[in-house]
């Protein structure tokens, strides 16, 4: 096995987690062969030509930029007793937070059991401690026993990305498995009949190295933006929902005049950037220009002094909450649902679904008329298309759960077969809704969820008894299905939020893409950003609170970001983008 990178400062903690990260359980002699089902092939000499049983399916002719779905069955399930007797994977991924809610780990949960019977292959899940993810990944990868199977965020969490995984022997090479005869056929054919993802999910080289989490459409790529209490904006003579920001600043003054303390109130500053920033055609941090396909970092661009100025006016005129700094979850459901503040940023489900089910609880408590809606990412000229605001992409990178087969697995192919049936067609249902009769059935062909899930007889919350039986509602290896969120979103207000902040919108062209840096790369960038980044910080919270004038100290504060590395940063992410743009 290749040398691991070694993290000196974490040598006692190496020790004390080496023996709960042992790899596979080697318990039945190695299996070389393939399965005796019918959809099983040998992979251990890739550059021979294979017999498949089989008929591969042309790759789908799809409109510009729409999804499909896993549709195909190659590999047969479950796999032979014989190819998996005595064998147990190790398989690390973070806890998912609607499971932690209702089992201490994954292993209790409907949808590993599911996963395992159909597969045929034993898995037991291990997760790091909530709230320590970082520090306990740095820990295992720096060990040298591996457990068979990782899920994390590869391209920028990991310094140097997936290849420099490679070649520290953290991760394997994929392309044997994710071929048209390989133990990962199924991954294989979604990716030719989804082109741009399958170019997302490759490293610079044009290697294959994880079984991705995809959020399978684009109403999966948005679910958050800004909602707000209709019922007040009406009382308050609110009768245009706002386009633009000066429509925002007629709304926030009427609603202010009409008595509402804290007209727009937000979770963190980050979430105000989210949501207002579109405007100014900048991203908070780095962002591609929709004009020029370049690199550009927000916070040292034109539109951020204006946007800062534009919050400004608005704190001194009483129409946004200048406590924002300190602001949390708790104190913005308080402001809203009391009526303290009518307008804040949120996603559709936790925020808007879960106001809107409160309230409809106790009518006596928040009003028989509390009622919320959606609007979209305010721009500056009425007619101008979002393209800063929401969005994300397909491969989600942002989430820490792409699998990875380790450089330690000794039964790779047994690893791919079973974290391919996620991609298959029949693993895709059974990954994003349970088990048919019990937690869904098929109505018109389309799975639904029963009671068991939407009305849970042990009182479980929707989205934790859909986390149950389930992955459909959170992230890991596999392709998100946009059914589940449509049923998910139970009220009207919700999908006509969902369908606003992704129709009227063209923002994934400004999200960086999921590029990889170099090993190189990582580390200039790592030490530079750690300076930038604090600064930045500091900065923003003197421009906000007005202790500082950001118009008049502008220059200085470019001057000093140019000084700190920031055009190297820059120029480090544009060549990362311009590798992806090659692939």
């Amino acid at each position: 096995m290749k040398t691991k990178r070694l993290v000196s400062s974490l040598l006692v903690l190496i020790l004390v987690f080496a023996i709960a990260f042992s790899g596979c359980v080697p318990t039945a002699p190695s299996q070389t062969g393939g399965s005796t089902g019918s959809g099983d092939t040998n992979v251990t000499q890739p550059d021979e030509q294979k017999d498949k049983s089989w008929t591969l399916l042309e790759p789908l002719n799809k409109k510009d930029g729409e999804l499909t779905v896993p549709r195909s069955n190659y590999i047969t399930y479950p796999l032979a007793a014989e190819e998996t007797s005595g064998i147990t994977l190790k398989y690390w991924l973070p806890l998912p937070s609607n499971v932690s809610k209702n089992s201490p780990s994954v292993n209790e949960t409907e949808w590993a059991r599911i996963w395992k019977e159909k597969t045929g292959v034993n898995v037991q899940f291990i997760h790091p401690t909530m709230g320590s993810e970082n520090e306990e990944f740095a820990v295992l990868v720096a060990g040298r026993d591996l457990p068979d199977i990782i899920e994390w965020e590869w391209t920028i969490s990991y310094a140097g990305g997936p290849a420099a995984a490679e070649d520290e022997g953290v991760l394997i090479n994929l392309d044997k498995y994710i071929s048209p005869t390989g133990e990962a056929a199924d991954l294989w054919q979604y990716l030719q009949d989804n082109p741009l993802v399958n170019t997302e999910v490759k490293n610079d080289s044009g290697s294959y190295y994880c079984f991705p989490f995809i959020r399978g459409n684009k109403y999966l790529q948005c679910t958050s933006g800004l909602i707000y209490r209709s019922d007040l904006f009406e009382k308050a003579g609110v009768t245009k929902v706002p386009v633009t920001i000066d429509d925002w600043t007629e709304a926030l003054t009427k609603l202010k005049a009409y008595g509402i303390e804290k007209p727009m109130v937000q979770q963190s500053i980050e979430n105000l950037q989210s949501g207002t920033m579109n405007a100014y055609k900048i991203r908070g941090g780095m962002f591609v220009d929709d004009t020029t396909g370049k690199v550009e970092y927000g916070f040292i661009e034109d539109g951020y002094k204006e946007w800062m100025l534009q919050m400004n006016e608005w704190v001194k005129a009483g129409l946004l909450d200048e406590d924002i700094l300190t602001s949390n979850r708790t104190t913005l459901e308080t402001y809203i649902m009391t009526g303290v503040g009518a307008a804040c940023y949120g996603a559709g489900g936790g925020y808007m679904g879960t106001f809107l089910t409160t309230a409809a609880a106790e009518p006596d408590v928040y009003g028989k008329d509390f009622d919320l809606a959606a609007a979209n990412f305010p721009v500056l000229n009425e007619g101008e298309m979002v393209m800063y605001g929401g969005a994300s992409y397909d491969y989600a990178t942002t989430s820490k759960a792409s699998a990875v087969i380790t450089a330690d697995c000794k039964y790779p192919e047994i690893a791919a077969k079973f974290l391919n049936f996620s991609y298959s067609g029949e693993g895709h249902i059974n990954m994003n809704f349970g088990e048919e009769g019990k937690s869904f059935t098929f109505v018109n062909g389309e799975p639904i969820y029963t009671d068991e899930v939407m009305k849970n007889p042990d009182g479980l919350s929707l989205a934790v008894a859909m986390a149950h039986w389930g992955r459909g509602n959170m992230s890991g290896a596999f392709v998100q299905d946009p059914g589940y969120i449509f049923q998910y979103y139970a009220t009207k207000q919700q999908k006509d939020a969902l369908y606003m902040w992704n129709d009227e919108s063209d923002s994934q062209k400004t999200l960086i893409p999921p590029v990889t840096l170099t090993p190189e790369e990582s580390k200039r960038y790592t030490m530079l950003n750690s300076q930038v980044d604090t600064y930045v910080k500091e900065q923003r919270a003197r421009f906000f609170t007005l202790e500082g004038d950001i118009a008049a100290e502008w220059d200085s504060y470019v001057s000093t970001l140019k000084e700190l590395g920031i055009e190297e940063m820059i120029s480090i992410y544009q060549a990362a983008l311009d590798r992806f743009n090659a692939r």
